[in-house]
């Protein structure tokens, strides 16, 4: 197994990869994005909810009120979702999953989470899969976490 997985797009199966990983959580999956209109990712989600894994999404809350966004659709599917209300914009592109290996890993680059990024722009990603990279990642999406909870 390699430590680090390069990615990019477009039409070079990026959203698959990202299905892939989220398809392979088992326990926990965290993710802060600025968007997500990318309607098979968002199911993917949905699917982990549904087989018990705890998931947790925080996404910029401009980027949310548009007409394609697939917040309300996370909720509906039993996600807990927060919209940051914290910062200027929450730019963030990255997931923290457990995956089948047992370890924690990271998705993160500019790739967000949509069919524009996946068939039209040129984005990329990593998966980072050392335990040092997931804590840090994870301790700042707990310190995002925590600082947009509900007023």
């Amino acid at each position: 197994m390699s430590y680090v997985s390069a990615y990019f797009s477009p039409a070079r199966g990026a959203d698959d990869v990202v299905i892939g990983f989220i398809d392979g959580c088992t326990t926990v999956l965290d993710i802060a994005i600025y968007s997500l209109t990318h309607d098979r990712i968002a199911e993917a989600i949905v699917r982990a909810a549904a087989r018990g894994v705890v998931v947790r999404v925080l996404m910029d809350k401009t980027q949310a009120g548009g007409r394609y966004s697939d917040d309300e659709k996370l909720v509906v599917g039993g996600v807990d979702v927060r919209l940051d209300h914290t910062t200027g914009s929450m730019h963030n592109k990255f997931l923290i999953g457990d995956g089948r290996t047992g370890g924690r890993a990271v998705l993160t680059g500019s790739y967000n989470l949509t069919v524009n990024a996946t068939e039209r722009n040129a984005e990329n990603f990593v998966v980072v899969r050392l335990q040092y990279v997931a804590a840090a990642y994870q301790a700042e999406f707990e310190r995002l976490w925590e600082q947009n909870k509900p007023e």
